[in-house]
């Protein structure tokens, strides 16, 4: 996947069929487990009515949408001493009560209680993140170019890596303000154990040329494919992630490709921060955005 072709060769670009291909194989069979309870929240450092998920897990392979669990009490308490409340909202999404923005270098715990198995007994799941520094970047660009007849877009960011720490880096981006690669199997991930402390001048993606009217014939029933032309605005989101949730990332990647953001079943091969038997994963971040114009 991208993220190990990242690491491996950090000065050169990435081949769109590498980002898409899996690391290890599926070695699983959860049509007739048991239901799971799958947690899944992301607070971040923007001021707002920050939210964590919590569904019922559906069948591995099934391509339907996790059940809600509605009924949970769910609170957030931070090493600094806050305690936020949330409520619950729709579709399985349960809301602060009040605005807030987490912060680099602080810990937020997740306790949720609920009676998920309705035996009229409630049970806690608890998780805890730290969140770590805020990555600026100097600069992105969108270079043209050609690759075995056909046109694409380069996306390039400019950075300095921190030397003396081990980083692990999520990137998201918005076409004309639209979140492009918004499923956990499409994230565009990497660690800086071959470039740590270096000055990044790194490709990281590829757009296709929506122009070339070859591109269009060749892609025209992949969605994973984002197609761009001259003018686009693009938005690029740069999280510096915790080591735990790159991993949980990795391992979703390799285990599913949905429609659904999280999984549908209960893969016991992928890594989760919460205790209790729950899937899922609870981790917070930053986030620097940068924004350029497809030349």
């Amino acid at each position: 996947m991208m993220s190990r072709l990242f690491n491996f060769i950090p000065i050169y670009v990435f081949l769109m069929t590498a980002f898409f291909s899996c690391t290890a194989p599926i070695d699983i069979d959860t049509r007739d487990s048991e239901p799971v309870i799958v947690i899944y929240g992301c607070l971040t450092d923007e001021n707002r009515y920050q939210s964590v998920r919590i569904t019922t897990s559906s069948p591995y392979f099934d391509d339907k949408e996790n059940s809600p669990v509605t009924g949970a009490n769910v609170q957030v308490k931070d090493s600094e001493g806050h305690e936020y409340r949330l409520l619950y909202g729709e579709n399985g999404y349960y809301f602060s009560k009040s605005r807030f923005a987490v912060r680099s270098g602080v810990t937020y715990h997740l306790i949720v209680d609920v009676d998920f198995d309705k035996d009229g007994t409630p049970e806690t799941y608890e998780a805890t993140t730290t969140v770590q520094p805020l990555l600026t970047v100097d600069s992105i660009n969108i270079k043209p170019l050609d690759i075995m007849g056909y046109r694409h877009f380069a996306l390039n960011v400019f950075t300095q890596d921190p030397p003396e720490t081990k980083d692990f880096y999520l990137f998201r981006f918005y076409i004309n303000d639209s979140l492009s690669n918004n499923q956990i199997s499409n994230y565009v991930v990497t660690d800086d154990e071959f470039f740590n402390g270096s000055y990044l001048e790194n490709t990281i993606y590829y757009f296709e040329d929506i122009s070339d009217e070859n591109v269009v014939e060749k892609n025209e029933n992949n969605d994973d494919i984002y197609m761009i032309s001259s003018g686009d605005r693009i938005r690029l989101q740069v999280l510096n992630i915790e080591e735990g949730y790159y991993k949980f990332i990795n391992e979703c990647t390799s285990e599913m490709r949905g429609e659904n953001p999280m999984f549908g079943g209960p893969p016991s091969n992928i890594s989760t921060n919460l205790t209790g038997g729950a899937a899922g994963y609870f981790t917070g971040y930053c986030i620097y955005e940068i924004t350029t114009v497809v030349p």
